[in-house]
């Protein structure tokens, strides 16, 4: 009777189910092995194995697209910690940090739509910038497109990193401090054997999720630039919105796995470092 009564909650609980599998079939596993057809046939759906990975990597827009996106990452990723990291230590001992708080938190809720168009109004040919320096230059066109980016992208991102920053300080006991200063240790030196180590679990947090958002900066750039920005700028996610417009699923699908397979290698090595980090393994 028991065996039955658990066989007849078990299908309930399944039934309850059935509708969550069907999405994640219908919207993930059935486009998952489609993609995975046009990344290894050709547009004729003949079987061609790996030739159209070897042709992306052959594509000069493919590599150039790669080399902006880790070159971007290499650069913003580190400042958009490091600057946080900065001010959150400044800013720790304030009484009053919750007016401040708010406005470091600002540029998480301003629409896309809204900071592109703020940042066009600085740094197009008849933008704040070009006035202000009297030339006519559209900034985004040039070579200092990249740096734009970059301060977009910190800009954007500084009050998340900034709140996880001083969780993590917060959570730093102040009898280490006091005991340091006891000691004779200057702040400058308590700064990197107190506060950087204890900050570490905090730290890998805001490391995994700037490395995430490095990857969305694609739609600022998208706004301000369309789909063909300087090439300083010109992204991975340039490269496959591209090939979605002009249906070419070969390159679109091949290129989103070599995409997803680098993104899952690095997260997998991020854990990997940091279970080492505090288990010793």
């Amino acid at each position: 009777m028991l065996s039955r009564v658990t066989g007849k909650e078990n299908a309930i609980a399944f039934s309850f189910l059935i509708p969550s599998l069907a999405g994640v079939a219908l919207f993930y596993v059935i486009p998952f092995f489609m993609s995975l057809g046009y990344a290894t046939t050709d547009s004729s759906g003949n079987f061609t194995g790996i030739e159209n990975f070897a042709n992306l990597f052959n594509s000069e827009a493919f590599r150039l697209a790669s080399r902006n996106t880790f070159r971007f990452m290499v650069v913003a990723i580190p400042l958009s910690i490091a600057i946080p990291l900065v001010i959150a230590c400044l800013l720790f001992n304030l009484k009053r940090m919750g007016r401040l708080k708010t406005i470091f938190m600002s540029p998480l809720v301003i629409p896309t739509a809204s900071t592109a168009f703020f940042f066009q109004s600085l740094f197009t040919s008849n933008g704040f910038v070009s006035s202000l320096l009297g030339v006519n230059t559209d900034w985004l066109q040039t070579d200092h497109a990249f740096t734009i980016a970059v301060g977009l992208y910190i800009w954007k991102n500084l009050g998340f990193n900034l709140v996880l920053a001083l969780a993590a300080r917060a959570n730093i006991p102040k009898e280490y401090y006091e005991w340091s200063a006891v000691e004779g240790m200057g702040k400058i030196r308590m700064f990197f054997k107190i506060t950087i180590i204890y900050l570490v679990p905090g730290l890998f947090i805001m490391f995994v999720m700037s490395f995430i958002n490095s990857f969305r900066i694609y739609r600022e750039l998208y706004m301000l630039s369309g789909n063909y920005p300087h090439q300083s700028i010109y992204m991975l996610q340039h490269y496959m919105n591209n090939q979605f417009m002009w249906l070419n699923r070969q390159n679109l699908t091949t290129s989103a796995f070599v995409v997803t397979f680098v993104i899952a290698a690095f997260m997998v090595a991020f854990f990997i470092i940091d279970k080492k980090s505090h288990y010793g393994e």
